[in-house]
């Protein structure tokens, strides 16, 4: 999607912009945040700053750069709304010095939580509090001399509303104990309780909404209560309630299964309140104590509680969108399978089949009866891969099986055609396992019958969409929508329209990085790259129709709707391969229809146009070619400019993929695994809590999250009979705050692993995995421990 610049209103909160960027990105400082703010500004998108402004943001990641930009926009949102509401309430007030006290409450906002409660106390027809009757008497002004130390005469403020003392001293008691818990100093304070939740305890009960309790006894709402009866009636310190499971307790919030609430001692928060040792005047300290306890109960120990559980519940859900969105992300980051043809399954009682050229061109597709029996499949599905077996002219294959319901039935069954030989002896033949989510969602899709025709099943197209999974990973996951990729951890109790948009900006970020060559790209593929829309992209496309291939970067700018922001933003991760003409020795340099600059070497790298004439003088001075350089020949950096230095780093720069997945010939059954044996495994999912590794039997294992936190890797050691053990001596705390996620292998990386435990249970057997220390990568292996 093309960015426009955003236009600010006039700034009215009193911090400064950068400061709530800085409050969520703390590795900026104030120079760097001020520099991002403006490239945000300029519309510039998160790759192309990644990449490019390095200067600006001192090498951030992509991820911190959206989250620098979430800021942004958060900040601008904030300063909007608190400038219109500023004008809404204060038009309705009549005095003079209550219209500065509200502008300046809601300039001192934070979030649109604290707008949202300015807004209510003061709205037309908000809800008339203690506080504000007893302003509307007008105490607000003795009530403020005596939290300035000043004696007030109770009596002397009895009118025809307020007949007796004890009236007066109510509403005073009131109004007092509202004022202290609008002082800044205190607002301040809650806000750093909130963040610590120091003194904070969560506890969690059942409650069941009158629907569940008339469906008590359905098979459905058990399976609800079952999951939530481990945790109804427990308590803890909220600040060790980890993310993930605030996620839990929120969903069961929400099926009406169980209630959470977090829970504050008034003795506690008394000893951190900044009012504890306020003086006031001797005579007034009595009334003050009763004051000061009515704010804490009434005001102060509410707001607490509602401030904690709303933090844990923002956290728990940027928490699931980083963890998701960084799983997506690696799925984007595989490398394809080539040079093989490719059998797609994707599995189920009956059997969706798919076969591919290498180029991902169908060849043919078909389902057949799956026999659970065996597990095989019917004859006839045998005789469907064997024919196609038949028709490589000599190539190998992979057979990509899907990794839904019955994935390990079809793999065995697989296994067993690749054991009793019944492909063509003269290829190879393996399978593998790959993603289906998101596959079935795509084959029902505009873009799916525009390609297979209305006449075609839809569920065979699921098929080729995990084939293709496997030939150009990138290319195909792209056309499904990032929440239907399905990894992480309960991202689908977020709010939707958060987490679509948050995975878009991921799946932006990481094709832009990886690119793509301007001449093969899908339109699917161009709309996803940084300063491009889907008009724009399918107008590279229609170009491409009408004109031919890309002959340079440059040539870009003929396309519609290509401006130069456009051009800024999308053009560095265009890469256009050598032309055609520049082959024949007659043609030194192609140059464009309408005269636009030709082919350059450098249009293959990552290098941005803007910087051509710097890196062509740079390539002189170094007396190399823009091949030797980007071959990776050393490159002495004596006295190189940093500019010419970054230049040296786009020349070289290659994106990091992820090798494909691990290619095996034979499964084996988890009732065959013995503790402490070594498998090589393919990570399928990350989150809070553990690492899912799949090795090759019916279900994945789990790495508990403690063993990849820093200095707390358990040391491996070998035992008297030689077979690998883990050291009993282990430091893992398993209630330190959450894990260092760059410590934790990510979706598609091949982990060595060693079985510690199989727990069999009621609900199924469990495989508890740990890490193995690096060792050099077997060559060979039939079973599915994943070596090659």
């Amino acid at each position: 999607m093309k960015r426009s610049a955003l236009i600010e209103k006039e700034w009215v909160l009193h911090k400064p912009i950068e400061d709530f960027v800085l409050k969520e990105v703390r590795e900026l400082a104030s120079n760097r945040a001020r520099g991002l703010i403006a490239l945000f500004k300029q519309g510039c998108e998160t790759a192309y700053i990644a990449r490019y402004k390095e200067s600006v943001h001192g090498g951030l990641s992509p991820e911190k750069i959206r989250k620098a930009k979430d800021a942004y926009l958060a900040a601008v949102h904030l300063n909007s709304k608190v400038d219109s509401t500023i004008t809404a309430i204060t038009g309705k007030l009549v005095g003079l010095d209550e219209k500065r006290a509200v502008t300046e409450r809601l300039k001192a906002c934070d979030d649109i939580e604290d707008v949202s409660d300015v807004t209510k106390e003061f709205a037309p027809g908000s809800r008339r509090t203690k506080a504000n009757i007893a302003r509307d008497l007008g105490l607000e002004v003795p009530a403020l001399k005596i939290l300035n130390g000043e004696f007030v005469d109770f009596s002397s403020l009895i009118t025809r509303e307020m007949k007796t003392v004890r009236d007066v001293e109510e509403n005073m008691k009131a109004l007092v104990a509202d004022l202290i818990n609008k002082d800044r100093e205190v607002r301040k304070v809650a806000l750093q309780i909130v963040k610590l939740q120091s003194k904070v305890r969560m506890t969690v009960t059942s409650k069941l909404t009158r629907e569940v309790e008339k469906n008590i006894e359905t098979e459905a709402v058990k399976k609800v209560l079952e999951r939530y009866r481990d945790v109804i009636g427990w308590t803890r310190p909220a600040y060790r309630i980890m993310s993930h499971t605030v996620s839990a307790l929120n969903r069961g919030s929400e099926e009406g299964v169980i209630t959470w609430k977090v829970q504050f001692s008034s003795d506690d928060v008394k000893r951190m309140h900044p009012f504890q040792y306020k003086m006031v005047h001797t005579s007034m300290q009595n009334f003050f104590k009763k004051a000061y306890s009515y704010s804490i109960d009434t005001y102060f120990v509410p707001m607490l509680e509602r401030g904690v559980k709303r933090f844990l519940t923002k956290s728990s859900e940027e928490r699931s969108i980083t963890v998701f969105g960084r799983n997506v992300e690696q799925l984007f980051s595989q490398k394809g399978v080539h040079s093989k043809y490719v059998i797609a399954l994707d599995p189920g009682s009956i059997v969706k089949a798919a076969f591919l050229e290498p180029s991902g061109k169908v060849i043919d597709m078909d389902q057949f009866s799956f026999s659970f029996r065996g597990p095989t499949f019917d004859s006839r599905g045998i005789e469907i891969l064997k024919n196609w077996g038949t028709q490589t002219m000599g190539k190998d294959i992979v057979v990509a099986v899907g990794n839904g319901s019955n994935t390990y039935g079809t793999q065995t069954a697989v296994s067993k055609m690749i054991q009793n030989e019944e492909f063509p002896k003269e290829i190879d033949v393996c399978f593998c396992v790959v993603p289906e989510h998101g596959a079935s969602k795509y084959s029902c899709t505009d873009a799916a019958r525009e390609e297979f025709g209305e006449d075609v099943d839809i569920k065979l197209i699921s098929a080729v969409s995990i084939g293709r999974r496997l030939i150009d990973p990138m290319s195909e996951y792209v056309k499904i929508e990032p929440q239907h990729l399905g990894k992480g951890q309960y991202q689908l109790s977020i709010n939707e329209k958060s987490l679509k948009g948050k995975l878009v900006d991921v799946v932006r970020d990481r094709v832009s990085l990886i690119g793509v060559d301007l001449n093969l790209a899908s339109e699917a593929l161009l709309r996803n790259i940084c300063g491009l829309n889907s008009t724009t992209a399918a107008e590279i496309v229609k170009y491409r129709m009408q004109k031919g291939r890309f002959k340079s970067r440059g040539e870009l700018k003929n396309v519609k709707g290509i401006g130069d922001v456009s051009f800024q933003q999308c053009s560095g991760f265009l890469t256009v391969s050598r032309p055609d003409e520049l082959d024949q020795p007659a043609k030194k340099r192609f140059k464009t229809p309408d005269g636009e600059g030709g082919w350059s070497p450098l249009d293959t790298t990552t290098v941005h146009p803007d910087h051509y004439g710097i890196a062509m003088k740079l390539i002189s001075k170094l007396n190399l070619t823009v091949e030797q350089i980007v071959s990776g020949t050393d490159v002495s950096f004596t006295n190189l400019t940093p500019e010419e230095e970054e230049i040296i780093k786009l020349l070289q720069d290659k994106p990091d993929l992820k090798p494909p997945p691990v290619m095996m010939k034979q499964v084996r059954a988890l009732k065959d695994l013995r503790v402490y044996e070594t498998f090589r495994g393919t990570v399928t999912n990350t989150t809070d809590f553990g690492v899912f590794v799949d090795i090759g039997v019916e279900k994945d294992g789990m790495v508990h999250i403690s063993h990849y936190r820093k200095n707390d890797k358990q040391p491996i050691t070998k035992s008297s009979n030689n077979k690998t053990e883990p050291k009993s001596n282990t430091f893992v705390n398993k209630n330190d705050p959450e894990a260092d996620l760059e410590n934790v292998p990510s979706v598609g990386d091949q982990v060595e692993v060693i079985i510690q435990a199989i727990i069999r249970g009621n609900k199924g057997d469990r495989i508890s995995l740990m890490p193995k220390q690096a060792e050099p990568e077997p060559q060979c292996s039939s079973f599915a421990s994943g070596n090659r």
